[in-house]
Formats: C-alpha cells, structure tokens, sequence
C-alpha cells in the first residue's frame, strides 16, 4: 500500500503529467503517421494493383517455376551466380524455405494485405483497423476475381476456379486472428429529389424565409431535397458469398468436364422434352440408339484422363484433403443425378424406334452404370487415401 501511495503521488506531479502529454501527442502522431502509410500502401498495391505474366502463372507458381533471366551472366559473374543458385537449391529442404516458397505462391494483392494488416493489428484503436481492414478485404477480393478471369483465358476454367476458391480460403482463415466484424454502415446524400424542391421552393410566393419554425421555407427545402441514404457493408458476408459463388462454379464446372458430351446430350433431351410430351425426343437424331452408344463410349474413355486431371490440380491447389473431399462430394453427387436422367429419357423411347432395341438399350445402361461405378470409385479412393 505504501507502495501504491508514492506512485499515486509520483504519477500526480506537474513533471509527470506534462511527460504523459507529450509521450500522448508522440504516440498520436505517430499513429496517424501508420494509418496514412498503411492507406497509401493497401492503394497502390492492392487498389492499383496492375499484375504481370509472373504474378498471375498458376499453376507455373505452385510448381516451383521460376521466372527465366532476362540477362546472361558469362564470366566470374556467371560463375558466382550458378553457385548461388546452387545453394539457394540446396536450401528447398529446409522448413522455412517451404515456408517462404508458400507465402510467395500467394497473389500479390493478398500478401500485401495481409502483411500490412499483421504490422497495424494491435498499434491503431480498433475503430480505425476495423476501418482499414474492411476497405482492404473487399479490394483484395476484386483483385482476386480479376485475377482469376486472366487466369481463365491463359490457363483454363480448372485453374481459374481453383486459384480462387484457394486464395478465398487463404483469406477467410488468415483473417480469423483478427477478430473483426468487417462491417460498416455508410450514409450518402442524396439530392435526387432537389429539383424538385426548388421548383416548389420557387412556385412558393409566401416562403418564409425568416421564419423561427419548421414551417421556415429554406429548412423545407433542405428537408425535402436532400436526404440521407444509409447502407450496410458487410466485408465478412460479401467474402462468404464470394467464397461460395467460386465453390459452387468449380463443382458445375467439374461436372460437365467429368460428364464429357453426358451433360450435353442431358441439356439436349431436357430441351426436347420441355413440354412434357416425348414424340419430338424420340424422333431427334442425338436420340439415335447407335449414336447414344457411341456417346457413352467416348465419355467413358476420356473419363479417366479427366479424373486424373481433377485429382491433380485439387492436390496442386488446395493442400486440405477435407477441403478436396468437400468439394468432391456435390461433384459426385450431380454426375449421379445426371445419368439417372439420362436413364429415364433412354427409357421413353421404345424399342424398334430411332435404331433402338432391348439388346442395344442394355449395352447403354451398363455403359451408364460403369460411368457411375467409375467416378464413385475414384472419389472413395481419393477419400480414403486422404
């Protein structure tokens, strides 16, 4: 207690109230000094954010490719270079290094974001990093969308898809630590209704415009021809939305790539038969027996390069194996339901009919049903390798 006494009293004299203040003003200025650094940063690399080849080659990123020299080193140069080379190769072992590999396979825009974010965590009044945060998140995944469409032309849709949902993810589960809401209400003026206003304000031959009341003229045209429009923000929401709008493209996707010409010719009779009758569906030539037999053939075919494709580039992009089996999951399921479709529109043309008979009819299920088999049983390989 004696204790508490003389700092209580060391803490009240003049001396140490003015150190307070100026260490106070030291701290604030310093702060807003962070906050427009951070700012300027999160605009120019994540707002204005122009990406190279480099930055966007994916999967060329994650495999480890580094971008070729744009100069030859010859001599002792040369010579020295190889050599760093060599031990930087040497170094890929090594637990950081991975590490380091990891980060730099992000998409720039992401890393900035996050980096920035980690230095001001804790430093400004939560208010303002909130702030901070919410305008970053939602420039980072803009960035990450358009990334993603420069991806779709130079790689393909499997890419695209998979570069997204991975980074999507990266960022939901990087931001957790901070504990934040990512939401915001913000207020506009709007003046859509002033034109109006005035014109009343001028038809008004008795305004009063002195009057000390609401009926005064210059306040009714303030209240009347501005208002404030108010709307919610929710960075934390639009990033989920986001997040699911990229899974659900990569399982539609997935499926009419495994599909092959199935989902077409399922889009096919859909479309034949819109109006509930099966006359015109009988007759089209994609109906043909022989034709719908050729079909399953060539998709069963390419069934397993596909599958291998899709195993890799999942194990490539995304590292979780519950992650891949979540995925996975609604993938098998709409291949499912589109060859018990498939089946039914077989069964609505009758036999002697399009080149249709028992015999061939039944090569074509089993076709279907060992497309299925397939599919269900690379899936639970995968699962339970996992």
């Amino acid at each position: 207690s004696v204790l508490r006494e003389e700092r209580s009293a060391a803490n009240s004299t003049s001396t140490t109230l003015a150190a307070a203040r100026a260490v106070s003003g030291v701290i604030q200025d310093a702060q807003e000094r962070l906050i427009f650094c951070a700012n300027t940063s999160l605009h120019k690399e994540v707002v204005r954010f122009k990406p190279t080849s480099a930055d966007l080659n994916y999967p060329g990123k994650l495999l480890g490719e580094k971008p070729k020299a744009a100069i030859i080193i010859e001599g002792e140069e040369g010579a020295a270079a190889a050599k760093k080379a060599e031990k930087e190769e040497s170094e890929i072992n090594d637990a950081v290094a991975a590490q380091l590999r990891v980060y730099e396979s992000w998409f720039p825009p992401m890393r900035s974001v996050l980096r920035i974010l980690s230095k001001i965590f804790r430093v400004v009044e939560p208010r303002v990093f909130e702030d901070i945060a919410l305008s970053a998140v939602q420039a980072c995944t803009k960035s990450l969308k358009d990334g993603s469409s420069h991806i779709l032309r130079a790689s393909g849709q499997i890419h695209a898809d998979l570069f997204l949902v991975k980074h999507l993810l990266i960022l939901r589960e990087q931001l957790s630590p901070f504990d934040i809401q990512l939401r915001s209400v913000e207020r506009q003026l709007d003046f859509s209704e002033a034109g109006k206003a005035v014109s009343r304000f001028l038809a008004n031959r008795n305004r009063r415009l002195f009057s000390m009341s609401t009926e005064n003229a210059l306040v009714t045209l303030l209240r009347e021809g501005v208002s404030v429009q108010e709307s919610s923000v929710d960075s934390k929401r639009d990033l989920e939305d986001c997040l699911r709008s990229a899974c659900n493209d990569f399982i539609e996707h997935t499926t009419s790539s495994l599909l092959g010409p199935i989902s077409r010719f399922v889009d096919q009779c859909k479309n034949a038969s819109s109006d509930g009758s099966t006359d015109i569906l009988r007759k089209e030539s994609f109906m043909n027996g022989i034709v719908v037999k050729g079909m399953f053939g060539n998709a069963y075919d390419n069934l397993e390069s596909e599958l291998g494709n899709v195993s890799t580039q999942m194990k490539l992009y995304l590292e979780n194996s519950s992650t891949q089996s979540i995925l996975l999951k609604p993938v098998v399921r709409k291949i499912t339901r589109a060859l018990e479709e498939a089946r039914r529109f077989i069964d609505e043309v009758p036999n002697d009919e399009n080149d249709w008979d028992t015999e061939l009819r039944d090569e074509v299920l089993k076709s279907a049903s060992a497309f299925e088999t397939r599919v269900k049983a690379a899936t639970s390989t995968k699962q339970g390798s996992n």
